[in-house]
């Protein structure tokens, strides 16, 4: 009788045991199915997706005129899906031949097991219409956008230019990245568990959203014959560099900033000093390319000279010390405490009044 009873309780325990484990188990799969569904649906998502991006077209920026300083042109970036390749030689000998790559480079990407591997971007258009064309399972040529320069070195230290994602490095490009860049978009491509593309599947795209365009106060004619000036002063004093900044009075536009020898923003890591950068240091090439994009009118410090006489000669009128009606005589040059101020003019300009003090820009006049 004793042992029954041992034996009921036994029962009753493990009974109970198993229902309490019953119960939480059937709790847990009811809040996951239920409250935690939405997640995990997600989750399975992202686990069958295969993602790629797409570039936003970046704003250009347009002169005051409406021409356009900096544009998009379409190009390609080509990848590859490793579990999609079904003839990898094929593949590989291809890619060598349409892009131009060394095979080793090739192979390793083609053979690298991910979900996909870029091979090249800022492919031309031309060149990844020919890759497509082969409809090789595995290699995706997807279009986007480079940043092209019309003009190659027009105003290049102002517009400055963009790295190959496609962001702002210098100049205006830089200055105003957050609203050229654009937003990017995505393809959304179904896999099965291996990350094979499942046929017919519905693709979905997520479209980019384009840049906003700048427009800046430059005038491409006016900057256009101020470089071309600035070249000829560079090559007739043989100097290093001239910078010309013209704007209006009346209310700071700048209508050409010009900085000579300009670079060529199509192609801004090549030194415009024709100077090989083999056998320089990583450093020693980066000091050169600051130092052919810097933008002297911004960043470098100069003696007013001339330009200032219109400061002292208004201060002088106003405070009634001179008048345009004054004369002076210059016999080019004028001793001021202990030193010679020259004239521009050595044989001196003669007898003048104030306004032609000014003309002349008279330095002992002004002293």
């Amino acid at each position: 009788m004793h042992c029954k009873t041992f034996h009921k309780k036994k029962i009753v325990i493990v009974f109970t045991a198993c229902l309490l484990m019953m119960s939480v188990l059937g709790g847990r799969l009811v809040y996951l199915m239920v409250f935690e569904s939405e997640y995990y649906q997600e989750l399975a998502k992202d686990l069958h997706e295969r993602e790629r991006s797409i570039k936003a077209a970046r704003g250009r920026i347009v002169d005051r005129t409406g021409t356009i300083l900096a544009d998009n042109r379409t190009v390609c970036t080509i990848s590859v899906i490793h579990s999609q390749i079904k003839d990898p030689e094929a593949v590989i000998e291809m890619l060598c031949k349409e892009l131009d790559l060394p095979r080793e480079t090739v192979q390793k990407r083609v053979e690298k097991v991910s979900s996909i591997e870029r091979i090249k971007s800022n492919v031309d258009k031309e060149t990844g219409d020919a890759v497509r064309a082969y409809q090789y399972a595995g290699v995706k040529v997807d279009e986007d956008f480079k940043r092209y320069y019309p003009f190659d070195e027009l105003a290049s230290k102002v517009l400055g230019f963009t790295g190959s994602d496609n962001q702002g490095i210098i100049g205006l490009e830089v200055k105003y990245d957050e609203y050229l860049e654009g937003i990017p978009g995505t393809i959304l491509t179904l896999t099965d568990a291996r990350g094979v593309e499942i046929e017919n599947a519905r693709e979905e795209r997520v479209e980019s959203v384009p840049g906003n365009d700048l427009v800046v106060s430059l005038d491409y004619n006016i900057q256009s014959y101020a470089q071309q000036e600035a070249l000829k002063v560079m090559e007739a004093k043989q100097a290093d560099y001239v910078s010309v900044l013209i704007m209006n009075p009346q209310n700071g536009e700048i209508y050409a900033c010009v900085n000579v020898p300009e670079f060529n923003l199509n192609d801004p890591f090549t030194l415009n000093t024709g100077e090989s950068t083999e056998g320089m240091t990583e450093q020693q090439k980066q000091d050169a390319l600051n130092q052919m994009w810097r933008n002297q009118c911004v960043n470098d410090t100069y003696e007013p000279g001339s330009t200032f006489k219109v400061f002292t000669s208004s201060a002088a009128l106003m405070s009634g010390t001179s008048s345009i009606n004054d004369q002076f005589s210059c016999p080019g040059f004028k001793i001021v405490e202990d030193r010679r101020i020259r004239c521009h003019k050595t044989a001196g300009h003669g007898g003048q009044d104030f306004t032609h003090a000014i003309m002349n820009s008279c330095n002992p006049y002004i002293q």
